[in-house]
């Protein structure tokens, strides 16, 4: 199947984003989740099919995916703030079930390349120089998050080596944009709009100092396409990082939002949180050269995309 892109928990916010802009592209898209709900897929295609399929049955994964080129593992079950309640309960919900279907990728003969989205924000750990962490910048994760990230990436790097498919382990910052779930938000940016739209108040912990680089969505779909149609095989495995290489404080961001909404964020002072790094940027100079990419959509222009989207969507009342 030729340009074909199938979504292994694809009706979260990327994968949303991500359907709908391949599907834009005249790509055959394949979303699969446990729970399917393809709402947001507003790109309307006959080239669209989805299941229901709970990623711990390898067996029923398999059928469906034979005919696609790309592959996107998207999966994770936990979040940072979460991982932390059982180490155990994190192997089996988010690296038992992808090492499942990498052994059994055998049996997916047009499989071209994997890609898996680790994450640049937690497998690095913290940076008290603040410089900018490179893809071979040691890994000193302080969350079970993150070091579940790193066993997944040993893994894919494992496996692939024996494989036919090329295999592209994504390191990505904050990424925010349309189709964010405001009801359970995930990262400051969907926190800071829910505020807004609830006027309930935010917990700002460590004086809102963190420091973060955000990408809008759009660049992230932006890149995996540009993997896809310029990649000229290095390795069998590539990890990169994804971001914009611009940090901004979480106070900043706030001042970001109150400028585009007009509105003001209401925050707790809350004391600094054991699993957050006080400096996160991720350095993407490797992913310049290598693709010659470069992030399009600044920060303020994208988070104006964000409320545009929301009032389009009548969200705001």
């Amino acid at each position: 199947m030729d340009k074909s892109i199938a979504l292994i928990g694809g009706t979260g916010f990327i994968g949303t984003n991500l359907a709908n802009y391949f599907l834009e592209k005249d790509y055959f898209v394949l979303l699969i989740s446990r729970n399917l709900d393809t709402k947001n897929i507003i790109v309307k295609s006959d080239k669209l099919r989805a299941f229901a399929i709970d990623v711990n049955f390898t067996s029923k994964l398999i059928e469906p995916l034979k005919d696609y080129e790309n592959i996107i593992w998207l999966v994770n079950d936990l979040l940072p703030s979460r991982s932390l309640d059982s180490l155990v309960d994190d192997f089996s919900f988010n690296i038992k079930p992808l090492i499942d279907f990498l052994e059994a990728s055998n049996k997916f003969k047009k499989l071209k390349r994997f890609f898996y989205f680790s994450s640049g924000g937690t497998i690095y750990g913290d940076s008290p120089e603040h410089q900018s962490f490179k893809e071979n910048s040691p890994k000193k994760p302080i969350s079970a998050y993150g070091l579940s990230k790193i066993i997944s990436e040993n893994y894919i790097e494992f496996i692939t080596r024996r494989s036919e498919f090329e295999s592209f382990i994504l390191r990505p910052s904050n990424i925010y944009g349309n189709f964010q779930n405001f009801k359970k938000p995930q990262g400051i940016v969907g926190y800071a709009f829910n505020a807004i739209l609830n006027n309930i108040p935010i917990d700002l912990y460590g004086e809102g100092k963190v420091t973060r680089d955000f990408l809008h969505v759009s660049d992230l779909s932006e890149v995996i396409l540009t993997f896809i149609n310029n990649y000229h095989e290095k390795s069998r495995v590539e990890v990169y990082n994804i971001g914009s290489q611009k940090g901004y404080t979480i106070n900043e961001i706030l001042d970001l939002i109150c400028k585009v909404t007009g509105r003001i964020v209401p925050t707790i002072s809350k004391p600094a949180r054991l699993y957050d790094c006080d400096y996160n940027v991720l350095d993407i100079s490797k992913l310049r050269v290598n693709l010659e990419w470069e992030p399009k959509i600044e920060i303020a222009e994208g988070l104006n995309h964000v409320w545009n989207w929301i009032k389009t969507e009548q969200k705001f009342k």
